[in-house]
């Protein structure tokens, strides 16, 4: 089936979807805010990812009206961008197409308190079905046409088909879910908790310690998941252990590498680390819910507060250990 996805964003993320959907023979158009970024993608070339192979030539624009013709609508920019998308879809798609939510993180509501991207999507975008398109995987291996498993989660069945229908005979395999919110929950926090397993590394503990806080970390996520009303299974699928896997196994993950600099003591990589971003609204919401979240508040004080790291990982070693 032909279709007519747009994605907003041309980053190396926008860039690995628009490659899969473009082998399945999908007509792709990206829209982004730079000429540059427009003049490269014809080229066949990802501004964000230099060092990739070749990848086909994409159309992209710079005219929000390419949304007008859209049939489903990916918004592949940072967490911070997505309100601005969220006002450029209102004013320029047809009502009733599908936005696909695959940024990994929390935003902020009204400026205070925390809130996650399906909230806000949804309060923004009141006549489009949303959906969340996440799970473990790099980038450059999607465009390089590498295999990869994802989750599209939805409330409706018609979008999730419609999303699976679109990816099938691509390098990516599409798992659906009804669980919008927990899917989202569980890409923002496994990047605070690769943050924190980064650390660990830096700092020398062994991976000992990294298994450790793997394996809290996965319980801190499941804890606020349940707390929002989100299905279990969700975490324990694609998008909750897969790519928290995923997101710890190394300085491939952009989590992963700001963390294990800034427990080595070394300059944080300029590339975006979104847990970094995260974590405050993070550790906010969990104080809404009364969850515990232990390595999240850790990596918020180090961060936001100015707790140092090494003190911050003595609390965590002496809180009073409980059940699992």
């Amino acid at each position: 089936m032909t279709m007519n996805p747009v994605i907003i964003g041309g980053g190396s993320w926008g860039c690995a979807i628009a490659s899969a959907l473009i082998r399945t023979g999908q007509h792709v158009e990206l829209l982004v805010r730079r000429q540059a970024t427009v003049d490269a993608l014809a080229a066949g070339r990802c501004v964000q990812l230099p060092d990739a192979a070749q990848m086909p030539s994409m159309t992209a624009s710079l005219a929000p009206t390419c949304l007008q013709t859209a049939s489903m609508i990916f918004v592949v920019v940072p967490v911070v961008a997505n309100p601005a998308a969220f006002d450029t879809i209102a004013t320029h798609a047809t009502t009733g197409v599908p936005v696909i939510l695959c940024a990994k993180g929390i935003t902020s509501h009204n400026g205070q308190g925390a809130q996650l991207l399906t909230h806000a999507a949804q309060q923004a975008l009141p006549d489009h079905p949303i959906a969340v398109f996440s799970g473990p995987s790099f980038a450059d291996e999607v465009l390089a046409g590498l295999p990869a498993a994802l989750v599209a989660a939805a409330t409706s069945a018609a979008v999730l088909e419609m999303i699976q229908t679109a990816f099938q005979h691509s390098n990516i395999r599409v798992y659906t879910h009804n669980d919008p919110d927990g899917l989202a929950l569980a890409g923002a926090m496994k990047n605070v908790v690769a943050i924190a397993a980064g650390c660990a590394v830096g700092l020398g503990l062994g991976d000992n310690a990294k298994a450790a806080i793997i394996t809290r970390g996965l319980a801190e996520i499941s804890r606020l998941n349940h707390a929002i009303g989100g299905d279990a299974e969700t975490i324990f699928g694609l998008g909750g252990v897969g790519d928290l896997a995923l997101s710890c196994a190394g300085p491939h993950s952009r989590n992963m590498a700001f963390g294990l600099a800034l427990g080595a003591g070394d300059a944080v990589p300029d590339k975006l680390a979104e847990g970094s971003r995260t974590v405050a609204a993070l550790a906010l919401m969990g104080r809404h819910k009364k969850v515990d979240l232990p390595i999240t508040n850790a990596i918020d004080m180090v961060l936001n507060h100015g707790q140092n790291l090494d003190d911050a990982v003595k609390s965590l070693l002496a809180r009073r250990p409980g059940t699992e």
